[in-house]
């Protein structure tokens, strides 16, 4: 089974190990130092924040990686979305775990659209976007300078309406999300 719990303090050592771990930092736009102290202060600005919300992905009790809400936007609603499992030894259900996010965007929160921006290379996270009723809507050239060298990014969109008409079969896949 898998829930959901907020991030919490108590969470960010783990946080940090997985956020820093290769095969989570090679599609991330920045690369961070393992600095549990910048962990803190991260945490301090994003609690403020109420355009972003984190949550804990739990499977049996096992805390596996992390999901995110961000760029909020309440009045156009729509958000940006990013997650990773940072336990290898669950990657096998990766792709099971965003209609839970999308049936809360949707159906609890309202909002119309969801988008993602996927760097090159990460191509399992794409097909998984299309899996899932995404428009690939553009490539961004060049838009990501890492790794001595630039990354284009393809940008993705779900509409509400979209999920709920084509998507129904996920639709039954609910969990309780604190924000």
């Amino acid at each position: 089974m898998i829930t959901f719990r907020k991030l919490e303090e108590r969470d960010l050592a783990q946080v940090l190990e997985w956020r820093t771990s290769k095969h989570v930092t090679q599609y991330m736009y920045t690369d961070i130092e393992k600095d549990l102290a910048n962990q803190y202060k991260w945490f301090e600005k994003i609690a403020r924040d109420d355009t972003q919300n984190y949550w804990i992905i739990v499977v049996k009790e096992m805390p596996i990686g992390l999901i995110s809400l961000n760029q909020l936007d309440r009045i156009n609603k729509k958000s940006t979305f990013a997650y990773y499992i940072g336990d290898l030894n669950y990657s096998i259900i990766a792709g099971r775990i965003h209609p839970y996010l999308y049936n809360f965007a949707f159906f609890e929160l309202g909002l119309n659209k969801l988008y993602a921006e996927v760097m090159q290379g990460n191509d399992g996270m794409m097909k998984m976007h299309k899996y899932y009723g995404f428009t690939h809507v553009a490539t961004f050239k060049d838009h990501i300078y890492k790794y001595d060298q630039f990354h284009d990014v393809e940008y993705f969109e779900l509409l509400a309406s979209d999920w709920i008409e084509k998507c129904t079969m996920f639709h039954k896949l609910k969990a309780n999300f604190v924000l």
